[in-house]
């Protein structure tokens, strides 16, 4: 596999997962799982997600110019690595319709349970809107968050 570019690939990718494309997070976390060893089904799945990526292309983050409601959306996958049976998580946050953060991570303990997985990824999502809301309460002397939600 030495001949092949997956780490240059994968960096690009990275770059556009944590800049405008959320909708990518979480496969660009998978895939550099098995940067220092993939494999020729890594090399694929990273064929796979760039012809993603080429094919919507055309996917935007729009802004507008009203009164925006900054709301949260969190999730895990209980027991998704099958090697170490740890959750994955993921968070992301609009203001209005726009996505301004998100993340996909591994779980730094193991859940014995859906719901302990569930609320591992919410608490992450909520400190997340905490720290979000003291940043827009300095800068805009007021706070606007008003929901945090699990789904």
């Amino acid at each position: 596999m030495a001949e092949f570019p997956y780490r240059s690939l994968l960096d690009c990718l990275c770059f556009l997962a944590n800049r405008t494309r959320p909708d990518i997070s979480n496969a660009v976390n998978i895939l550099s799982q098995y940067q220092n060893n993939p494999g020729k089904e890594h090399w694929k799945g990273l064929l796979r997600l760039l012809g993603y990526v080429k094919s919507t292309s055309f996917y935007q983050l729009n802004l507008s110019c009203f009164k925006p409601k900054i709301v949260a959306f969190s999730d895990s996958d209980f027991a998704a690595c099958r090697d170490d049976r740890v959750s994955m998580g993921g968070q992301i946050i609009f203001i209005g319709q726009a996505p301004i953060m998100w993340r996909t991570f591994k779980e730094k303990c193991v859940s014995l349970s859906i719901m302990e997985a569930e609320f591992i990824a919410l608490t992450e999502a909520a400190k997340e809107m905490t720290w979000f809301d003291r940043i827009l309460g300095e800068c805009c002397d007021r706070r606007i968050i008003e929901d945090i939600q699990e789904k």
